[in-house]
């Protein structure tokens, strides 16, 4: 590492667009060398979750559903951005868990293990992403979507579902690939020291 890199500096910031979903931030940057670069956009997202349900009999719970950005079906893990409700508790990513997990599958889980945080995309998104192992399932009500969501169930092999995304045959979020092979990780680990 270097001490060369520095943060650069904000000389002027507005809000240019803003509504439930996203907040966009134009700032007037100037580098560590005195490179101005105005604007540069910064995509002000909510934190978001992931979630890997891990059914009683080693299963996973995947989901699938429409996803416009792509406009396509698409194969995920339940997510969700952090929302203000979830604030009320001490750890509002694992409230932000605990909620979608109902919300999306009907399930909750008696045991939440943190997998992993990472930054979407640190270029331009101000947000973290922080991925969750949900295990002991138990079955609570049906799922409550939100208006316009329809989300339907996939429960599958772990090791199936990460041999499809190697060969190509699924393709996924990029931070679902990475929970889902932490998730692999963490399971194989507590398995080879005889934990469950």
């Amino acid at each position: 590492m270097t001490d060369e890199l520095k943060p650069w500096s904000v000389t002027a910031s507005r809000i240019t667009y803003e509504d439930r979903w996203i907040r966009v931030r134009s700032d007037d940057c100037v580098t560590a060398d005195g490179t101005v670069i105005a604007p540069f956009h910064v995509l002000d997202y909510p934190d978001w979750i992931n979630v890997i349900p891990v059914m009683p009999d080693g299963r996973v719970v995947l989901t699938r559903e429409y996803r416009h950005g792509r406009g396509e079906i698409v194969l995920g893990l339940v997510a969700s951005g952090v929302e203000r409700s979830d604030s009320n508790t001490g750890d509002t990513a694992l409230a932000a868990a605990q909620r979608e997990l109902r919300e999306e599958t009907g399930y909750e889980a008696s045991t939440f293990v943190k997998l992993l945080t990472s930054y979407p995309n640190a270029a331009s998104h101000s947000n973290a992403v922080t991925s969750w192992l949900a295990l002991g399932l138990s079955k609570a009500g049906e799922p409550r979507f939100d208006p316009g969501e329809k989300v339907e169930l996939l429960f599958t092999d772990l090791a199936a579902i990460l041999a499809d995304l190697q060969s190509g045959a699924v393709i996924m979020q990029s931070m679902h690939v990475a929970a889902l092979f932490t998730a692999e990780s963490w399971l194989r680990t507590q398995a080879s020291e005889g934990l469950k």
